[in-house]
């Protein structure tokens, strides 16, 4: 049975750019990352965990269920004779996920969140995302509350409310049916962005 550890490793030979190549190997011809968003995503991505994972590797237990979901989904694009099980992690205990690296602040989350107002500034997000926890205490009682920027062409820039993580487009579904019943909007969307605390106290500054 293959382990996430065998993944891993498999990314860090691929993308580790600080290791010098096999003398056998310079005579032969590297292919290129594809020039596409999620190519060029994917490579740096391996880059970073390769080297989080010789020099900081407390960093990447910060981001132990996303890096769990990525493998999941990586290892499903195997043909089904060749799936792969990976080990049964033990149920994360919720706590506030760690912000992106700004240059992938923009990048789609593994996990999904609903999409429960837009605003202009993060102040009045903050306010906003009160209101709706003392009105929809039980449906949103221990998520996490996001914003992303998004234009919108002839309106200019908002910030988009964002209530997650959960692990399936059908969670976050339940959760807007619940939602829209009482009358309020809400959609599926992914779970981006950068957490509302530190957007809120950045603007505060």
């Amino acid at each position: 049975m293959k382990r996430l550890t065998v993944f891993m490793a498999a990314l860090a030979v691929a993308g580790c750019a600080t290791t010098a190549p096999e003398p056998a190997a310079q005579d032969m011809a590297v292919a290129a990352v594809a020039p596409t968003r999620n190519a060029l995503l994917a490579d740096a991505i391996s880059r970073e965990l390769a080297h989080l994972a010789r020099f900081d590797p407390d960093a990447v237990d910060t981001v132990a269920p996303e890096l769990h979901a990525l493998a999941n989904a990586v290892m499903a694009l195997n043909a089904p004779g060749d799936a792969v099980e990976l080990p049964v992690a033990p149920e994360p205990v919720l706590t506030d996920l760690p912000p992106p690296p700004a240059a992938m602040a923009d990048a789609p989350s593994l996990y999904h969140g609903v999409h429960l107002a837009s605003y202009r500034r993060a102040e009045t997000a903050q306010r906003g995302w009160d209101e709706l926890v003392l009105e929809h205490g039980e449906m949103l009682a221990g998520l996490q509350a996001r914003l992303s920027e998004t234009d919108i062409a002839g309106q200019g820039t908002y910030l988009r409310l964002k209530a997650g993580p959960f692990d399936s487009a059908a969670e976050a579904r339940a959760v807007c049916q619940q939602l829209m019943a009482t009358g309020d909007y809400c959609a599926v969307v992914d779970f981006s962005g950068q957490p509302m605390a530190d957007m809120a106290r950045t603007a505060g500054e």
